[in-house]
């Protein structure tokens, strides 16, 4: 029995509705994959776009070249290596299932892939997969693989690639240039920089320098002093080139480069960019490198003028700024002002660094710095101390400082809670500051105590081997000089004298004594610790100390005296008040060249004039500066001081009226400095009516001395 012919078309339609339904399933299937693959890239989830490339393909999903080229623009950015190997599966793919002919575009993404995760060699070996696969490596695939290198520091396989594109006849464009140029820079290759770029400049119109080249090179001679190079840049970009090609970068670099040359045009450029280049702006690091030219160049007050137009321009100062600034304080030794310079800092909300910081605290050393400065300092160390990390010279300077004000009590403090539990390791200034502050502070026992037993543990680490010594700490020249020239400073009249005559201070004693240590530690004293010794014998007038310590110079094997050992010896002599050794000693240094090698200057000229003055011996004070003139040695205004104060300091006023005569005939007023006459002073002037007024002048004379001070000197 046949079916009727309603229920034939019915079955007929069904069959036709399951066809069309299950292609249209299919139909979806695709668009969804393919969908969800789009929206991966779109949102540049790698992840999500793996998945949904690996579902498509497995779906047999259309893939076409530009959803390919899409998804390797995103995958070759990956961070991990498997990144890299779905895109050599993606290029195998292609080449199977999708029916794709990969082309350069798919191999420089696997190149730049390999580059990404620092595997230049696997990079290079794509070259011969491409050749393999029938792609001819072109500019690009070497520009792109020039890149991978670039990203190792590799510049001899860079130069190997440029080698290899001249054998296969590819000329290098200007990204070939620029990315060899900016290795070179980077790994300081300074000369092959220049070179290459020489060559750039004479090779064929592909490879013509751009603002980028320009740039680089420039760069490279500020950090290698160039100034060919350099001015050949600037010169050709500030007057050839078309302002509008030249961007913020390349401003900055000429600004760098010129910065070291002239600060005037620094300047001038910076004034004139509204007219030149109104398209720049200047940003943190124009005013960062302004402000580093200027105060380079000892030019405060300019600094602290471009520093407000920073503020002014809304250009938020970083910590380079205030580093800067801070650290051309620390130049000139100014603890004050770097304090409210960290202090801003850090009220803006930027925090400090440890270099910031120590350079900070090496302000400390500065004799300059006050009590209360060093108060300020001291908390911000402290407040600062569990999240900055200061060095041992960083601690040092802090203990010094402190130690010249005899704040022996803070130094002992940072002592034991920096160095004690070694935190930091102490050397030998931190031990030679801890004992100066207590000498400083007039604790000379405490001071002592200290002293020998860092005596004892030298001897120890001289004695043992260094793994045996927890601190190996030996005493050095450096050492004795520093103390002992402090033992000699900021003394007060009753540290001169003693109760007893024949007793030295006991500030001198501790000085022989460490002095005399020197030798049994076999540490040899240098100039500077015989001058220091000197100096101290000196001070407190102990004339049987003096002449040991001459006696110690006479017969030192090791020493060779110069010129500020035998000023120092005529000072000493002349404040014990023994005038002729002082001029047997000048007699000495005073002989024609074959006899001494040593030649007074005029710090010597000064203290034999001094001696002769305080010691009765005027006349010959008359013959030694005959004999100056004679040699036509060059006189200053503090040895012509010298003289004048000698000659009034003689009986009558005959050697007053020789003074006055002398001034009025040599010297000239600081109105009119005249060549070859030194400019009169306060204490020129001054001398001469002191002693005017010491010899009872008549009042009417001493009134004209008075009137010819105000018209001679310009009084501020």
């Amino acid at each position: 029995m046949f079916p009727r012919k309603g229920t034939q078309l019915l079955t007929r339609n069904l069959s036709n509705f399951y066809i069309n339904f299950h292609s249209l399933q299919i139909t979806c299937r695709y668009q969804t994959t393919q969908t969800n693959l789009r929206r991966a890239i779109g949102r540049g989830n790698i992840h999500h776009a793996q998945i949904a490339y690996e579902s498509a393909l497995k779906q047999n999903s259309k893939i076409d070249r530009n959803m390919v080229r899409k998804l390797l623009l995103l995958m070759r950015h990956g961070k991990r290596y498997q990144d890299v190997e779905f895109i050599k599966t993606v290029i195998q793919d292609m080449k199977s299932s999708l029916q794709i002919i990969p082309y350069h575009f798919e191999y420089h993404a696997l190149i730049f892939a390999y580059g990404l995760q620092y595997l230049p060699e696997k990079a290079y070996d794509v070259l011969d997969q491409m050749r393999n696969d029938g792609v001819e490596p072109n500019l690009y695939t070497y520009n792109t693989l020039l890149g991978c290198y670039k990203r190792t520091n590799n510049v001899k396989q860079a130069e190997l690639i440029l080698k290899e594109m001249n054998r296969y006849k590819i000329t290098p464009d200007t990204v070939t240039y620029n990315t060899v140029l900016h290795l070179l820079l980077r790994t300081s290759e300074f000369d092959r920089l220049f070179e290459l770029y020489r060559t750039m400049n004479d090779d064929t119109e592909m490879a013509k320098p751009d603002i980028y080249t320009y740039s680089t090179v420039l760069d490279a001679a500020v950090k290698s002093q160039n100034q060919i190079i350099g001015n050949e840049i600037c010169d050709h970009v500030l007057s050839t080139s078309k302002p509008d090609k030249v961007d913020l970068n390349m401003l900055n670099n000429i600004l760098r480069f010129k910065s070291d040359i002239d600060l005037n045009q620094v300047l001038e450029l910076y004034y004139d960019l509204p007219d030149k280049f109104s398209h720049i702006q200047p940003d943190r690091v124009t005013f960062n490198i302004l402000l580093d030219a200027c105060l380079k160049r000892g030019n405060a007050a300019k600094a602290y003028m471009l520093f407000r137009d920073m503020k002014k321009a809304n250009i938020k100062p970083d910590i380079i700024t205030y580093g800067t600034l801070i650290d051309a304080e620390s130049r000139i030794g100014n603890l004050k002002d770097a304090i409210q310079l960290f202090q801003d800092m850090c009220s803006e909300s930027i925090e400090p660094n440890d270099r910031i910081m120590a350079s900070l605290v090496n302000i400390a050393s500065s004799k300059s710095a006050t009590a209360q400065d060093l108060d300020t300092l001291v908390s911000l160390v402290k407040k600062f101390q569990r999240t900055l990390q200061l060095d041992t010279k960083a601690y040092n300077s802090l203990m010094y400082g402190l130690a010249l004000h005899g704040r022996s009590e803070q130094v002992q403090h940072l002592y034991d809670t920096v160095f004690r539990d070694i935190n930091c390791q102490p050397d030998i200034a931190t031990f030679t500051n801890l004992i100066l502050s207590y000498i400083n502070d007039d604790y000379l026992d405490d001071a002592m105590e200290i002293y020998y037993t860092l005596r004892e543990h030298h001897k120890k680490c001289r004695d043992e081997k260094p793994s045996q010594v927890k601190i190996p700490i030996q005493l050095d020249t450096t050492f004795y000089s520093t103390l002992i020239a402090s033992l000699s400073q900021n003394i007060t009249p009753n540290q001169v004298t003693t109760d007893d005559e024949y007793e030295s201070s006991p500030r001198l004693v501790v000085a022989v004594s460490m002095f005399n240590d020197m030798r049994p530690l076999r540490i040899q004293p240098s100039v500077h610790t015989y001058t220091a010794m000197l100096h101290a014998c000196g001070q407190y007038r102990d004339r049987y100390l003096l002449d040991l310590v001459h006696q110690r110079i006479k017969v030192d094997m090791y020493l060779d005296p110069d010129i500020g050992i035998y000023n120092a010896l005529m000072d000493a002599y002349s404040r014990t008040e023994d005038g002729d050794t002082v001029l047997d000693i000048w007699q000495t240094i005073s002989m024609p060249a074959s006899f001494s090698d040593i030649k007074p200057d005029q710090t010597s000229v000064s203290i034999v004039f001094d001696s002769c003055g305080h010691n009765g011996h005027v006349t010959r004070a008359q013959s030694i500066w005959t004999w100056l003139k004679k040699t036509k040695f060059k006189l200053n205004t503090n040895n012509y001081n010298s003289y004048i104060e000698c000659l009034c300091r003689a009986r009558g006023r005959a050697g007053w009226d020789l003074a006055y005569e002398l001034v009025e005939q040599e010297m000239s007023v600081p109105q009119k400095p005249l060549h070859g006459k030194p400019v009169m002073d306060q204490k020129t002037v001054n001398t001469l009516i002191s002693f005017a007024k010491k010899k009872k002048f008549e009042s009417s004379e001493i009134e004209s001395l008075a009137q010819w001070k105000s018209s001679t000197l310009v009084l501020k």
